[in-house]
């Protein structure tokens, strides 16, 4: 496992970047943005589109290179295809983490797979760290950072607590936070890892164990790709 420490800002960023912005607030690249403006996160929300000059109210950018500073965090909302240029972009600004909302990597073939690949080994070239991709996200409520398109808080949004979910499904992280939130459990932070191209479910779990707002973990795990980090995290965790 590598140096999960350093990743703490993946929880609480101080600036986030979205790149593929919406002015739609019900498009994947407009829930991140709306649920962050409705919960009142305190940091800076940088949109990026080429094509707006606004994006919900927030001054946009046309691309990371126009970004008045390096983000902590970007959220992609790209296809695919797009997504490795637009990590090589975010890594060369010195970003620290992106989150790939994006499907059609390794799960759809070996073109995907290709394109998963030089993603990392984008990311990798100047340290940069990525959740995902086809990932659902993150939710940390007790600040109110959304760097996630999950439906559920529609129903509800969570309250603050000091429980964490993680989980490789986006699907069933969105029902557990919606189960939560309907029997009124606090969370601290809700992750869901996607197709675990860099960051495996063992470093998230180290994350949220360093977490000193959380404790108690919730886990949920359809297959284990990286079994020494998840065995030294749970062992951090009891």
């Amino acid at each position: 496992m590598r140096d999960p420490h350093h990743l703490e800002h993946l929880l609480n960023p101080r600036s986030v970047a979205v790149i593929g912005a919406s002015d739609d607030p019900l498009r994947i690249g407009g829930r991140p943005i709306s649920y962050m403006l409705k919960q009142g996160f305190a940091g800076r929300i940088y949109p990026v589109n080429p094509n707006r000059d606004v994006v919900q109210g927030l001054k946009a950018y046309a691309s990371v290179a126009d970004l008045p500073e390096a983000p902590d965090v970007a959220v992609v909302a790209v296809p695919a295809a797009a997504t490795p240029a637009v990590i090589a972009a975010l890594a060369h600004r010195g970003t620290g983490a992106a989150i790939l909302f994006s499907a059609g990597f390794a799960e759809a073939g070996p073109e995907g797979a290709e394109l998963q690949a030089q993603a990392v080994a984008a990311a990798r070239t100047h340290g940069m760290r990525l959740l995902g991709p086809n990932s659902l996200g993150i939710v940390i409520p007790r600040t109110g950072f959304f760097g996630s398109f999950v439906s559920s808080v529609e129903l509800g949004m969570p309250r603050p607590g000091r429980v964490a979910i993680v989980s490789q499904s986006g699907a069933y992280g969105g029902h557990l936070l919606s189960a939560a939130t309907a029997a009124d459990i606090g969370l601290s932070a809700v992750v869901m890892t996607g197709n675990e191209a860099d960051l495996s479910l063992g470093d998230v779990l180290q994350i949220v164990v360093n977490d000193p707002d959380t404790d108690v973990i919730a886990l949920y795990s359809e297959g284990i790709k990286e079994s020494a980090g998840l065995i030294v995290a749970l062992q951090a965790a009891r």
